[in-house]
């Protein structure tokens, strides 16, 4: 099980950009990324265009084409995705069946209330693909350490 570093700063940035997308009253989604060289530490956060409502939300394709280009020229990848709930943290159906990364290991981080509620994790929800395509809740303290 990989335990990835994330900066204190980007706890900070993530609920910034979640709580000022989302407003209130929409979902927000974003990514975090690292570099191939060492990729248990997080180093960026990114946030997708996309369209949104209180319970969907659509990255635009577009941008998804860029954003895999910008990644591979930089020699990056994701390896969190990061998205508000209007309430309860859970991973819905529609989140289990479109995640960026459907690939074994790729986790999901559901934050509740349009994060609009402390900064950190409490009643967070991380979530991670399996071999066989389902979707497992894992410990967040177990595969994200804070640092900073």
């Amino acid at each position: 099980m990989p335990l990835f570093s994330l900066p204190r700063r980007m706890i900070e940035e993530t609920f910034h950009v979640l709580r000022s997308c989302g407003d209130n009253r929409r979902e927000c989604q974003l990514y975090w990324v690292s570099s191939w060289n060492d990729p248990l530490k997080l180093l960026e956060v990114v946030h997708p265009r996309h369209l949104s409502s209180a319970y969907a939300l659509s990255i635009d394709s577009g941008w998804i084409n860029e954003f895999w280009n910008d990644l591979a020229d930089r020699g990056m990848g994701v390896r969190v995705q990061v998205h508000t709930h209007p309430s309860e943290a859970f991973h819905s159906a529609t989140d289990d069946a479109y995640p960026l990364l459907p690939e074994a290991g790729f986790l999901s981080l559901v934050i509740p209330d349009f994060a609009m509620g402390p900064v950190g994790f409490d009643r967070a929800y991380l979530t991670e693909i399996q071999s066989d395509g389902s979707w497992q809740q894992v410990d967040i303290e177990a595969r994200i350490q804070i640092d900073g």
